[in-house]
């Protein structure tokens, strides 16, 4: 814009205009006096606007080309004066302020505009008409430059400030998802500190709750054989022992799953519906149905600890002649894990549904199951509760 240019120049340029443009007015006709005001007047007007005045484009064209044509006319008519200022400013102006689509036509009328002035009206020779030429085009291609430059660097800018914004918005969203990463790990450690406790913890409470109740039995009927009391008694202390130790070894095993080792899975089923029945004194059983398959490790990881934690509450709900029935079934393309139970005659009144040390086993068992895009279900039956979990399964890798 000509503002760019300095206010302060602009003014220096319209103040040597009208000095010259007055004293060149000395001693001719009242005709060419009236016309070179009336330029003048328009000249600065158009030049005043383009500075002061905050435009639209159509009307800062016009002004610049209406300012080059005055400045034509002060040529024309009063050759000795400064007129031709007026047209380097309007032909700078439009090079600056306008897109070239637009700033070469209006360049070229004035500079058609100026040769006239110069050769009909100034009588100037070809050789200084083209000088002039020279000059002028020079001006026109040092403003288109400048607006060149201008626009190059307002789009750097943005296109910085675009980046940066993205750089934020990246950075935002990397420690969004390092934050959901974290609460991920945590909630998965969680799962796996909680599925370790529950089993071997309710074995343990449960093995030395019948260790005291032998204890009490035997206080409350001294006659009763000592021998017999004993042998139970050493018998519970002893699977509470066992029950520990397995604890410890499941605790090691979960680190070890924890920095990338082997996972529990089907596999262990057998042994864990077995070790269970021994601790916790239900009767459990396991059947598997269809073509038996390699899981991946964290399908098998879910069906073990999904497993795991029914028979812990079958335990704590059902009592200790409580029954509990595990079906593995293996589809095409799934699987899934069904555990029926039911209670004993002299069970306690059932508690929260599916609740364990806290209530966090249900919950758990149903984080898992989405996790891989499965599905759990959990709730009372006329005999007990049932488990139910499906699991989709990913097809093997065929062999090269």
């Amino acid at each position: 814009m000509l503002h760019r240019i300095g206010l302060s120049g602009c003014a220096a340029i319209s103040l040597l205009v009208t000095l010259g443009v007055i004293h060149g007015m000395t001693g001719r006709s009242p005709a060419v006096v009236a016309g070179s005001a009336i330029a003048l007047v328009v000249a600065l007007s158009g030049m005043g606007y383009i500075v002061l005045a905050e435009s639209s484009a159509g009307s800062r064209l016009a002004a610049l080309t209406v300012a080059g044509l005055a400045g034509a006319a002060l040529a024309a008519l009063l050759p000795a004066a400064s007129g031709y200022l007026v047209i380097y400013v309007a032909v700078i102006g439009l090079g600056m302020e306008m897109p070239p689509v637009l700033a070469l036509p209006a360049a070229l009328v004035v500079f058609a505009a100026a040769n006239l002035a110069l050769l009909l009206g100034a009588r100037l020779s070809l050789t200084n008409v083209v000088s002039n030429d020279v000059g002028t085009a020079f001006l026109f291609t040092v403003g288109v430059f400048a607006r060149t430059m201008r626009v190059s660097q307002a789009r750097a800018r943005a296109d910085q400030a675009r980046a940066e914004d993205l750089l934020a918005q990246l950075q935002a969203s990397q420690a969004a998802q390092a934050q959901a990463a974290a609460l991920t790990e945590r909630t998965r450690l969680a799962r796996e500190i909680h599925d370790i406790l529950a089993h071997s913890l309710a074995g343990l409470v449960l093995a030395l709750d019948t260790a005291e109740l032998l204890g009490r039995r035997r206080q409350a009927c001294p006659d009763e054989a000592d021998s017999e009391t004993l042998v139970k008694i050493l018998g519970q202390v002893t699977r509470a022992q066992r029950i520990a130790r397995e604890g410890l070894a499941d605790a090691r095993r979960a680190v070890s799953a924890l920095r990338g080792d082997e996972l529990p899975g089907p596999a262990l089923l057998d042994r864990l519906v077995k070790d269970t029945s021994e601790a916790t004194g239900i009767h459990a059983a396991l059947t598997v149905t269809g073509e038996q398959r390699a899981l991946s490790p964290e399908v098998g990881l879910a069906l073990y600890r999904t497993a795991q934690e029914a028979l812990i509450n079958t335990a704590k709900y059902a009592g200790r002649d409580g029954r509990a029935e595990l079906r593995v079934t293996y589809g095409a393309g799934d699987v899934e894990l069904a555990i029926d139970d039911a209670r004993s005659a002299d069970a306690a009144p059932p508690g929260p549904a599916g609740l364990t040390f806290g209530g966090y086993g249900l919950t758990g068992m149903r984080e898992r199951a989405e996790l891989l895009g499965g599905k759990l279900t959990a709730g009372p039956t006329d005999k007990g509760f049932r488990v139910l979990l499906w699991l989709p399964t990913a097809p093997e890798p065929e062999a090269l």
